[in-house]
């Protein structure tokens, strides 16, 4: 059919000196959903200005003037894209061989069944919608790679995460607790981190705990240290992370696994900076600054009775809402390009090329995983590649794509996923320009042609989003 992405229109062009046969091709594109302009000669096509825009040419071979193959052969000379598929009712093997040698698309013997050109036409289609997209994608990764766009150790560009490290900035200047909430994999420690080597304590210790990996019993242990004898097994005294930390930052890793009894006195230390360590009596006085993780809701905890409510409020003095990377697609041409690269260096290995289709595919992933996810597959990219390629995989073979992630591979879950991830940014970048394409399309680093195609595959209008 006529989409090459659902609402997307995709344009053809039909070449033919014979009336009969280009109308009747015309027609069945048409009714196919495609977008059709028809000419009579070679050169009235060549001389049509929007010819390098359109999705797919077909052109007779036979025909006064310029025939077809001397058409191919300014087409290929003039470096346009669209694929050119030619037509003859006069063909012979030999004409076909050196036609497809020349460069075009396919070679069709008239007459021909109308599922034969119409099967065609769709897959050429498909591959100059995606190597146009790819041809964007390329371009930002290699503006992406020389741009810098990283602060604090941190890549991103995206509006989110300019405000994020804008927020790092003011928080570093005050030595009150921060909470950071994200899904796994968003890089929570990362800002963590920023926070405290943007501090007054970047020279104090960084400790690092993670609440969820430790039982209860031995979370006190760690964070409070204990004497020699406190319980069995404690053979000799032992100063906790809280001690450690001291002067410097304390990173509380999934705060939602802290017991109440635990909270108690972590609140002790907040509200004093007194610590007690398990089997003593008299305290030690710390000064630490706490950033604590999460990955869920944690007023939740609290109506289930979980969490304190006064531990609660004293831990979101300051908050940190860190998207999921499914949330800054923008971003992801740019961590591709940081990673790929990163991966390369640290194998000792040249950079390696990201075939077209394996990047698209990353770009419009959700990524479940988030950045963690994507790092961790560019590097087993990168490790496996072979003649300097990574992650190749065949047309419309989601399952290869779904091995590289190490993911189960479903039926149609790429596609949908792909384009849900696509439609939200579109529509989010929109509503922030007031439906001012020129904008919108500078924001997503994306042509106003690219914009408009993708606007009409999604029925969005720009009138919708004017405020």
């Amino acid at each position: 059919m006529g989409k090459t992405n659902d609402k997307y229109r995709a344009k053809v062009v039909i070449i033919d000196d014979d009336e009969a046969s280009r109308s009747s091709v015309v027609q069945m594109l048409k009714l196919r959903g495609y977008s059709c302009e028809m000419f009579s000669s070679a050169e009235a096509a060549i001389a049509w200005p929007k010819l390098p825009d359109v999705d797919c040419i077909i052109a007779d071979v036979k025909m006064p003037g310029m025939d077809g193959e001397e058409f191919l052969a300014e087409i290929i000379r003039r470096n346009y894209q669209p694929p050119v598929i030619l037509m003859t009712g006069h063909g012979d093997i030999s004409m076909a061989v050196r036609s497809l040698k020349a460069g075009a698309y396919n070679f069709i013997e008239k007459p021909f069944d109308d599922d034969v050109l119409l099967a065609s036409v769709s897959r050429a289609c498909e591959k100059i919608y995606l190597k146009r997209e790819t041809d964007e994608l390329r371009q930002r990764l290699n503006m992406y790679g020389s741009a810098g766009e990283e602060r604090f150790g941190i890549v991103g560009r995206c509006r989110i995460m300019q405000d994020i490290f804008e927020q790092v900035e003011v928080i570093a200047k005050s030595d009150l607790p921060v909470l950071i909430i994200g899904e796994t994999g968003t890089g929570k420690e990362l800002l963590a981190r920023a926070i405290h080597n943007s501090s007054g304590r970047v020279k104090g210790p960084f400790v690092a705990v993670n609440a969820g990996a430790l039982a209860d019993n031995m979370l006190e242990s760690e964070l409070f240290g204990h004497a020699k004898g406190a319980y069995t097994g404690a053979d000799k005294a032992r100063d906790g992370k809280l001690l450690t930390a001291s002067g410097g930052t304390l990173l509380l890793d999934e705060l939602e696994s802290i017991p109440l009894a635990a909270q108690i006195k972590l609140l002790r230390v907040l509200e004093d900076g007194l610590v007690f360590p398990l089997g003593k009596d008299e305290p030690q006085l710390v000064n630490i600054r706490l950033v604590a993780t999460t990955k869920i809701n944690l007023q939740d905890l609290v109506r289930e009775g979980r969490m304190r409510r006064d531990f609660y409020h004293r831990i979101v003095v300051f908050t940190i809402m860190v998207p999921p990377l499914r949330e800054r697609p923008e971003d992801l041409p740019l961590l591709i390009s940081h990673f790929t690269k990163l991966a390369a260096e640290r194998n000792n290995i040249p950079v390696p090329e990201i075939p077209e289709r394996t990047l698209a595919a990353m770009v419009r992933y959700s990524w479940p995983g988030n950045v963690r996810q994507l790092r961790h597959t560019i590097e087993k990219m990168v490790i496996t590649s072979t003649n300097r390629i990574i992650g190749d995989f065949a047309e419309d073979d989601t399952s290869d794509f779904a091995r590289l992630l190490s993911l189960p591979a479903t039926p149609g879950r790429l596609k949908d996923e792909l384009e849900k991830t696509e439609r939200s940014v579109i529509e989010q970048t929109l509503r922030e320009n007031s439906g001012e394409v020129n904008f919108t399309a500078e924001a997503l680093s994306i042509s106003r042609r690219a914009l408009y195609e993708r606007m009409k595959k999604y029925n969005l209008h720009k009138e919708d989003f004017r405020q």
